[in-house]
């Protein structure tokens, strides 16, 4: 899902370059937004080889004249097209003098063709309300494009100066259309007081699933946190999120984020209405199992009850025997987690998981993972005593003893 959204934002840039219609660009929605950024990076350079010495006799010119005769030049002459691609050409403090005599409209519409990379001298010496009245204008217009394209290049003091301009909603687009998606975590940590604004803003335009492309462009660090900052709003906030992940299947997306989450805030995800459902459950297991992202899914089990874990623990148990014994390895540092979860089902899967648990070489290790802290994980075993293997039995009465848990390791081993 999300990779389409990023392959969309592509084409829209693309099509900028060649001036053409995005809807006519309809044939590269097959194509990762990677391939199509570098075919632009290359025709982007293509193209400015071409005129190197024109806009190098352009710019020469431009220094022989006074800066309010250049400006107006610029304006009524060259036009918006031929001024940005002067503009890497001119020497930056220039290039900047002669801007501060042009109209925030003209300033707008060069600032759409101008080359970030080519220009990233002058971009860096633009003063703070030359760089407002400029942010201004272009969201005014809804060009996020533009201002997603040069936000990179910006240093951090013309970002200041332009993030008054924009609104919350306004700010979510903008890093949507990061030229460079690494720029996201600078953007989110700029306007980290605004977060729960950008969540409100996601909720009343129902742009969920912009922001669910957000997130694949931070680190997990960032994405915990705005998981965090979700969980903390109304119930029909993260509600619509949840309805959200659930319509464009997108709980590959949202799993790595619930993993880094606090246990209040997963608590309160494991509790709305939508994780009581045993479809949603399943399909979140199924993801979790075919993407690679079972131990994303773990830290969220503790906080499910049992019909919840059943659900998990169904679609789980629906491994082979190879599989389910590479799980539960898999999930070794998460044992205390994992074990009551595969002994969830009783009758013939439970006997299926304590088999396959007693022939593992690994178990000694596995059991030597519990500790006085995994009180769920104990009470689970204890109440399975009776079903228990003899090996893993003994396994796990020396290890109560290790732990302190004189009462559990009794209760164990059957001693009066």
């Amino acid at each position: 899902m999300s990779n389409l959204r990023h392959t969309v934002a592509e084409i829209a840039k693309l099509a900028r370059v060649i001036d053409a219609d995005p809807a006519d660009m309809d044939y590269l929605m097959s194509q990762p937004p990677s391939a199509i950024k570098a075919f632009r990076d290359q025709l982007s350079d293509e193209m400015s080889g071409r005129d190197v010495a024109r806009m190098q006799r352009v710019a020469a010119a431009v220094k022989l004249v006074p800066k309010p005769i250049a400006a107006l030049v610029a304006e009524k002459a060259l036009g918006p097209a031929l001024a940005a691609a002067v503009a890497g050409a001119v020497e930056p403090q220039r290039a900047v003098a002669i801007a501060e005599s042009l109209s925030p409209k003209f300033l707008a519409d060069a600032t759409v063709l101008l080359d970030p990379v080519r220009a990233a001298e002058v971009i860096a010496r633009v003063p703070a309300d030359m760089a407002g009245a400029v942010a201004r204008e272009l969201i005014e217009r809804g060009d996020y494009l533009t201002m997603g394209r040069l936000a990179g290049a910006m240093p951090d003091s013309v970002l200041w100066a332009a993030l008054p301009q924009a609104t919350d909603s306004d700010i979510l687009q903008v890093g949507l259309h990061l030229e460079d998606s690494s720029q996201a975590e600078r953007l989110l940590n700029m306007v980290t007081d605004r977060v729960p604004g950008m969540v409100a803003a996601m909720y009343a335009e129902e742009k969920w699933a912009d922001a669910i492309s957000l997130l694949d462009l931070i680190g997990p660090e960032q994405r915990a946190r705005m998981a965090d900052i979700v969980a903390q709003q109304e119930d029909e906030v993260l509600d619509g999120l949840l309805t959200a992940v659930t319509h464009l299947d997108a709980w590959d997306a949202l799993l790595p984020v619930a993993a880094g989450m606090t246990i209040t805030g997963l608590q309160r995800l494991a509790q709305r209405p939508i994780m009581h459902d045993p479809t949603t459950l399943t399909r979140v297991s199924d993801i979790s199992l075919t993407q690679g992202l079972w131990l994303d899914l773990l830290p969220l089990v503790p906080h499910l009850d049992r019909p919840q874990q059943q659900c998990l623990a169904e679609r789980v148990l629906a491994e082979n025997d190879n599989a389910l014994r590479e799980l539960i390895i898999l999930a070794s540092p998460e044992a205390p987690t994992m074990l009551p979860l595969a002994l969830t089902i009783p009758g013939e899967p439970r006997t299926r998981v304590l088999t396959l648990l007693d022939g593992m070489p690994e178990l000694d290790s596995l059991v030597d993972l519990l500790d006085a802290t995994d009180h769920t994980a104990w009470e689970t075993l204890v109440a399975l005593n009776n079903e228990l293997p003899g090996r893993v039995r003994k396994l796990l009465v020396v290890r109560a003893r290790t732990c302190g848990l004189d009462e559990v390791a009794v209760a164990l081993s059957n001693e009066s």
